[in-house]
């Protein structure tokens, strides 16, 4: 008998408690990364800093200087306001 996950996803999701930056040619913002998987992530940044629809290159730096940095572009699915601080769900591709 196989027993339902509850989270019905394609890719389990890695929780991480670490440093992420969404860029664009004008603009940076950093954050911290909550969880990740190979299609997506959650962040949480400074509030109203990411609109829904909007691209950002995300890079998660290394703390190794001898391993590259994870790069990806991503769009921004949704966005959880809060006061200070806004949760904000990417679909990620072109990972590298």
């Amino acid at each position: 008998m196989l027993f339902a996950n509850e989270d019905q996803r394609l890719f389990q999701r890695m929780q991480l408690d670490t440093k992420i930056i969404l860029a664009t040619a004008q603009t940076r913002v950093e954050g911290v990364c909550r969880n990740i998987s190979a299609t997506g992530a959650l962040m949480e940044v400074t509030a109203g800093h990411c609109q829904v629809g909007e691209e950002w290159q995300l890079v998660v730096p290394s703390a190794d200087n001898s391993v590259e940095p994870l790069k990806a572009m991503a769009t921004i699915l949704r966005v959880e306001s809060g006061t200070a601080t806004d949760m904000v769900g990417l679909s990620l591709s072109e990972v590298r």
